[in-house]
């Protein structure tokens, strides 16, 4: 291949499903903005008495991580494609469990787009076995809303552009093939409502009939003005951060060296940022010692919050019922002009449920990704409400 240079025109993610194996159909992926590859060769260094010279540089199992960011634009999510090998459900024990395939493909740099003249990659690399590692879904004043995931796997196979000559004691077990172009034609477009989601495309209840409704956010009522059921009332929300670090643990066995098991490290916490522009301040109390009504019956600073958030495009978010503020922060108003601004810190464990309704097996999603979403009431909390403290 002829390129001087790699850019976005020329680049194609698609992912696959592992149990469909290295022949199994690739989807493509739309509205990435970033992929980085990074492969680390993990080496352990013997000495012996006797010689300052290294003994031996023992190569461990290779590690890769695959990172992407991609704009909410009612294409299906990069994290449902990524889990999209179990039909048990969209929770995140769920969607924990299965592995896949990513392959990033690189066009001739005359292109105009991935598949343009040619419907064959120049060069690509596929990663297989891979499980997702983090997750954030950004959703900011003045941007558009995006996804950023990290997937974590061992195995990396280029496709054409490297030589093997040195390799004599390695060999892949699969030899991918490029997916074809899915931009040939160099006019793809946002199908969801509202295209590429930004600030007005955010969907917040207003009633308290709504909060119930799966298709409207619900925010914590710990924030000023946020109505007594989840509603958006007076306050004036700035941006959203909703993440999940998703922990992994190699099980070995002896006999070989590849891990045979990469469970997640429960429990997992789910974090959700809140920042708003305030009128008040923060208007959250602590207090060091809180007694109930008798002396050993403890009071809380805290309660027990609902979080769901809910786009135009189609993206849906539930955290559950025990999202508790970790911590609150005030600054702004300064003397240069600045506004007054408060974070709001959530935290829970193991509650992170996606669903999207591009998820369905012909984008590359799960085969009961649409029974998910026509059921989404069931899944984002619908009818429940969270057992407050007192």
């Amino acid at each position: 291949m002829a390129n001087s240079r790699v850019y976005y025109a020329i680049q194609q993610v698609s992912f696959g499903k592992n149990s469909s194996g290295g022949a199994g159909a690739r989807h493509v992926a739309h509205g990435v903005q970033s992929v980085g590859i990074t492969t680390t060769f993990n080496l352990e260094q013997v000495f012996e008495l006797g010689q300052l010279a290294i003994y031996e540089n023992v190569e461990g199992t290779p590690d890769i991580e695959v990172t992407m960011t991609k704009a909410m634009d009612g294409y299906i999510p990069l994290y449902c494609m990524a889990t999209a090998d179990q039909t048990a459900g969209p929770q995140l024990a769920k969607r924990a469990l299965p592995k896949g395939f990513v392959q990033l493909g690189i066009w001739d740099e005359a292109n105009e787009s991935a598949g343009q003249n040619s419907s064959t990659a120049k060069a690509w690399v596929e990663m297989s076995g891979l499980f997702v590692s983090s997750l954030t879904y950004n959703f900011p004043l003045d941007d558009w809303f995006t996804e950023d995931i990290t997937l974590v796997g061992n195995v990396k196979v280029w496709g054409t552009g490297q030589s093997k000559n040195e390799q004599t004691s390695c060999y892949s077990k699969y030899y991918p093939s490029g997916k074809a172009g899915a931009f040939a034609s160099n006019e793809d477009s946002p199908p969801g409502s509202g295209g590429v989601n930004r600030r007005e495309n955010l969907v917040f209840a207003s009633t308290q009939a709504q909060t119930d409704d799966p298709d409207y956010s619900v925010m914590p009522q710990d924030i000023d003005g946020i109505g007594t059921s989840g509603q958006i009332g007076t306050a004036h929300i700035q941006s959203m951060t909703v993440s999940a670090d998703i922990a992994r643990e190699d099980l070995f066995e002896l006999g070989k060296k590849i891990a045979y098991a990469r469970p997640v490290t429960f429990p997992v916490e789910v974090t959700c940022d809140i920042e708003t522009t305030t009128s008040s301040g923060d208007l959250v109390d602590a207090i060091d010692e809180c007694r109930g009504s008798s002396y050993c019956s403890e009071a809380w600073n805290l309660m027990n919050r609902k979080i769901r958030i809910a786009s135009c495009e189609g993206l849906r978010i539930y955290l559950g019922l025990k999202n508790k503020l970790a911590s609150v922060t005030y600054g702004g108003g300064d003397a240069a002009g600045g506004n007054a601004t408060v974070t709001y810190s959530y935290s829970t464990f193991n509650d992170f449920t996606v669903l999207h309704p591009a998820d369905d097996n012909g984008s590359g999603g799960s085969a009961s990704g649409q029974a998910w979403w026509g059921a989404r009431g069931d899944y984002l909390g619908k009818g429940l409400n969270p057992t407050q403290q007192t």
